[in-house]
Formats: C-alpha cells, sequence, structure tokens
C-alpha cells in the first residue's frame, strides 16, 4: 500500500526518540530553514502515527522539522507511513537517508549498524550488501566501537578524525590508544603518523588485511580454508560454518555423495 500524503500540524509531529542521529549543526538547520522561509518545504517528511503518545513520530526528515519549527511554520508536507513498519527496516532506512547525506556522524553510524546488524541477525557483509554501503566501510565504522569510551567522545566532539580513530582501534590495549589519542589531539600527530605508530606497535602481521584468508589444519590431515572480500570476523565465521553444516546434514540424511556440498552450497 503507498505511503499517505497529509499536511500535519507541526505541534502534533514528535522526533523518534530511537533516530539515530543525534547531533544536528545549527548553522544547517539555519540554512535549511532560510530555504524553507523562502521557497516551502520541497521534501515531505515520512511519519507514523503513534497511539501511545497520540502525535506523529518523524520517521525520516527531522532537519527538515528543525527547520519548519524555526521557520515559523504551522504545517508540514508529511507521507503516512501505513500499518507498523518493523523496526530494522526503519533504522536501516534511517541509515541510508544519513548516511548518504553524510549527516550520521562516524560513531552515530557504526551504533547504528551494530544495533541493525542485531536487530536482522546479520553479518557485516550481508548488511553492507543490504545497504549500498562498501564492507570495508562497514567493518571500519564497526571497528570504532572498540575504542573507549573517552576516545569515542573524542571523536564525537570532532577532536579525532573517523580515518585517524579507524587507525587507533587497531592497537591492542586501551593505554596505547589514549596515548596516541593525546598526542592527535595536543596536535603532535598526523593521521599517517598514527598509522606508522600502530604498525610499529602492533607489527604487519596483526594488522587488519584488507581481504580474510583462515587456513585450518585438522586432525587426520584434513584441511579447510574460509576466505572472504573483506576482514573475517566471527560473524561471518560461524554464519559460514552454520551453513555448510546444515547443508552437509541435508544431503547425508538424503543419502547423497559429499561431493555434492560444494554445488549444493553454491545453489543455496
Amino acid at each position: 500500500m503507498p505511503d499517505t500524503f497529509l499536511s500535519i500540524g507541526i505541534d502534533q509531529l514528535m522526533p523518534d526518540p530511537t533516530q539515530p542521529r543525534k547531533t544536528f549543526l545549527k548553522e544547517e538547520i539555519e540554512r535549511l530553514a532560510a530555504s524553507v522561509a523562502a521557497r516551502g518545504m520541497l521534501q515531505p517528511l515520512r511519519v507514523m502515527f503513534d497511539e501511545t503518545r497520540g502525535s506523529y513520530l518523524i520517521v525520516t526528515g527531522e532537519s527538515r522539522y528543525r527547520a519548519g519549527l524555526m521557520a515559523g511554520m504551522a504545517a508540514l508536507p508529511c507521507l503516512l507511513v501505513e500499518g507498523q513498519p518493523d523496526e530494522a527496516e526503519l533504522l536501516a532506512d534511517r541509515i541510508v537517508e544519513n548516511s548518504c547525506r553524510h549527516d550520521l556522524r562516524p560513531l552515530e553510524l557504526a551504533r547504528s549498524l551494530a544495533k541493525l546488524r542485531s536487530l536482522k541477525k546479520c553479518t557485516s557483509g550481508q548488511l553492507a550488501v543490504e545497504l549500498g554501503l562498501s564492507g570495508a566501510s562497514v567493518c571500519r565504522a564497526e571497528a570504532l566501537l572498540s575504542l573507549p569510551g573517552d576516545i569515542q567522545s573524542l571523536v564525537d566532539g570532532g577532536s579525532i578524525p573517523e580515518s585517524t580513530a579507524y587507525e587507533l582501534s587497531r592497537l591492542p590495549n586501551e593505554q596505547s590508544m589514549r596515548e596516541l589519542a593525546l598526542a592527535v589531539t595536543a596536535g603532535k600527530l598526523s593521521r599517517d603518523q598514527v598509522a606508522d605508530a600502530v604498525r610499529a606497535s602492533v607489527g604487519k602481521r596483526h594488522v587488519r588485511p584488507k581481504s580474510a584468508r583462515l587456513p585450518l589444519r585438522l586432525d587426520g590431515g584434513i584441511s579447510v580454508t574460509v576466505s572472504a572480500g573483506q576482514p573475517l570476523t566471527w560473524d561471518d565465521f560461524n554464519t559460514a560454518i552454520d551453513r555448510i553444516r546444515k547443508e552437509a546434514k541435508k544431503l547425508y540424511e538424503g543419502g547423497k555423495d559429499i561431493t555434492e556440498l560444494a554445488r549444493s552450497l553454491k545453489a543455496s
């Protein structure tokens, strides 16, 4: 069913507390408000009605809502989302809308991706494909969540750039992260100098590769290799093993030859 177009009083609208974007720059809203005052609201908000609150929750378009308030608009054009949307789908829509415009700060994106991956019970690679993002960008975003809270606050505040924060996340312990983070905020180290320090600290063997290949040697002369086009995570590995186990069990119970496994996995 298509969304219904409505003009809704601005006092009947409210931001959704689960919106992943938490930071709205005043100057950006002021520019948008000036545009709204001059030309009107050119793009509608997407909203859904919340029976408990008795208001329309903003699904996408909170920046436009804030600009409308600043511009003194009495009502805003809205598309009413029919039914009760799935939480994971709503979050996915918000991530795509905000990340495409670069409105989400690095850790806002990282936290949103982690939450969405949990809701969907999928791997980072599967999430990247669904959202139209690169696998590397999702892995780099999620790596920021390994930083201590105080360093995450510096990233949120813009004192440490995202690319530099990613380099810090590759260090093996929090003390090393904090020492380099302090040097960055003091203006003593650039991103490239941080990357060099990280390589010197952890060694090339432990730096996360651009792609992953994990050879496993088992008893009885059996070997298995798991590879991926992005850094391999435990989630990726466990998902792959579970899929192999389920397919192998199905073929075994069906009396199929073990040589059918590769073809069966490719087709499924």
